[in-house]
């Protein structure tokens, strides 16, 4: 798999929002349509704040990509739509403009699943309420709220991270500060 990154990454990520003709809705990207100077007869170029709009790929470090891979595991594809068609509380992140991906072996159980997206107060208020009735508990992480769910298989656990206005689903804190610090969100 083929990862641009610096100028060439930026320039990729221009083109294809010039070429989409809208900006993604998360994370926010900001694109100004209007000329820096309105009497110039030459617009100069805009650029997005963020290099590249957040995916299943650019949220995750080249190591644990290189790990993923290792294990033979592949991107879901369909992961996203499946939470959304079967109404999994997870689906919350992609019906919320997130993100929303799983990483696993072909045809297998053997998977892991991280989101992110934004959340108003209210969404928040009803996902801890959801939480804390499934048993989750709740501590102290970084600057925001943990809620760690009872084991799922062995030592895997649902951490759900609340902090600056987005939430973020991950199998562990550190899952979670990846996906956050490659997203530009903590």
């Amino acid at each position: 798999m083929t990862r641009l990154s610096g100028p060439t990454a930026v320039l990729a990520a221009i083109l294809v929002l010039l070429l989409a003709g809208c900006a993604p809705s998360f994370p926010n990207i900001e694109v100004s349509t209007e000329p820096t100077n309105p009497t110039s007869a030459t617009p100069e170029p805009t650029t997005p704040s963020v290099a590249e709009p957040a995916d299943c790929s650019n949220v995750l470090d080249d190591a644990s990509i290189a790990s993923f891979e290792s294990q033979e595991y592949r991107i879901s594809d369909d992961f996203a739509e499946r939470a959304v068609e079967q109404d999994w509380p997870i689906a919350a992140f992609v019906t919320n403009g997130g993100l929303l991906c799983q990483w696993g072996y072909p045809q297998s159980d053997a998977s892991e699943y991280f989101g992110l997206s934004k959340i108003t107060p209210e969404q928040k208020a009803a996902e801890i309420a959801r939480l804390v009735a499934e048993g989750y508990s709740v501590e102290p992480h970084v600057d925001g709220e943990l809620y760690v769910g009872p084991p799922l298989e062995g030592d895997i656990n649902d951490n759900y991270l609340f902090a600056g206005g987005h939430w973020f689903v991950g199998f562990s804190t550190a899952r979670i500060d990846e996906i956050r610090r490659n997203a530009g969100l903590g």
